[in-house]
This record gives structure tokens, C-alpha cells and sequence, in this order.
């Protein structure tokens, strides 16, 4: 049954969703993207989450309103590409606001962990400067405004005149550079 689905098209998957076939909905979740969810899991929350719970939040959410969520995809870049984008920003968010509320509650221990927040100010500060270092300005570009600013990849795309899957690939490769500069500077430290 699986290899069926796997020889499946984007359009293919996105009608199954869309109609509720349980099997469709399964398969996208739990095989298509596992390999998704674990970059999720370890990239977005460190290892401190599951990967069912994952799965059921971002089911909970892409299902919602008649698969509301599905609809907006317009077959501009692949069903993956697309669906990455929308599950990290989801659960980044998501841990922003467990964090904003978890911080919230303890008033008393941010007093005692100063030190941890300059650190925080110092890796963030580090980071720009990281960014700056960076030769190609297309990658600079591209970091900041995806990353930093919150733009839009559609918008970002279009202000830079490219295809949505080529700005992908533009942000895989910055961020690859970036990590580069990053480690280099931590060598010095």
C-alpha cells in the first residue's frame, strides 16, 4: 500500500487530504513526513518533544476549518517544500509561546539567570555579525528577510524576481555558509 502512495503526485496527496481518505491522511503524516517531524523534534525543540505529538498538533492544525490550510497551497513549488516551510513556523511560534509563557511564570529565576540572558544577547549579537560576514549578498539578503524580518517566501521570491524553490535553495545554501562562519568564529573563541 505504501509504495502505491509513494508514486503518488502532489495533486494526488492534496485531493486525498482534502477529501478525508484516512489512508492518504496517514501515510502524509506518519511516512511522508517523518522525516519532517524528527528535523522538527531536534532543530525546532532540542529533542524535548515527541514525535506523535508533533504529528497530532500539526494534524490538529493543517485539518482545521475543512483543511483550510491545504486549500492555500497553489502547486507554485512541491508539496514537501511548501508543507516544511508551514510546520517549521508552526512550531516555532508555537515554542515562542511556550517559552513567552513559561518566562512569564518565572519572574523570580530571569533575576538569577541574568547571565544566561547577556549570553543570549552576546550569541544573538554574534549571529548579526555572522551574517555580515557572509560575501554573497544574495545570501545575506535572503537570511535577514526570511529569518529576521519574517517575510513571506512567496513575497521574498517575487521581490527578488525568483521561483519560490529557487529561493529555497538560495536559504539552504546561506544558512550552510552561515553555520560555516559560525563554527569558524566558535574555533577562535
Amino acid at each position: 500500500m505504501s509504495m502505491t502512495y509513494d508514486l503518488y503526485t502532489d495533486k494526488q496527496l492534496v485531493n486525498g487530504l482534502l477529501s478525508n481518505d484516512k489512508p492518504t491522511i496517514e501515510y502524509f503524516f506518519c511516512k511522508k513526513c517523518s522525516n519532517l517531524f524528527s528535523y522538527i523534534v531536534y532543530s525546532v525543540y532540542g529533542g524535548m518533544a515527541t514525535l506523535n505529538e508533533l504529528v497530532n498538533e500539526f494534524y490538529l492544525y493543517i485539518a482545521a476549518d475543512n483543511w483550510i490550510k491545504v486549500r492555500q497551497f497553489d502547486f507554485r513549488s512541491k508539496l514537501m517544500t511548501w508543507i516544511g516551510v508551514v510546520a517549521v513556523r508552526f512550531f516555532q511560534k508555537k515554542r515562542d509561546v511556550l517559552i513567552e509563557n513559561n518566562s512569564s511564570e518565572a519572574q523570580i529565576e530571569q533575576t538569577k539567570n541574568f547571565d544566561s540572558y547577556s549570553m543570549t544577547i552576546d550569541k544573538t549579537i554574534d549571529v548579526r555579525q555572522a551574517i555580515n560576514q557572509i560575501p554573497n549578498q544574495r545570501y545575506r539578503k535572503v537570511i535577514e528577510r526570511l529569518d529576521i524580518h519574517d517575510v513571506a517566501p512567496e513575497e521574498l521570491a517575487t521581490e527578488m524576481g525568483i521561483t519560490v524553490d529557487n529561493l529555497y535553495n538560495i536559504h539552504r545554501r546561506a544558512l550552510l555558509q552561515l553555520k560555516l562562519i559560525m563554527t569558524r568564529k566558535e574555533d577562535y573563541v
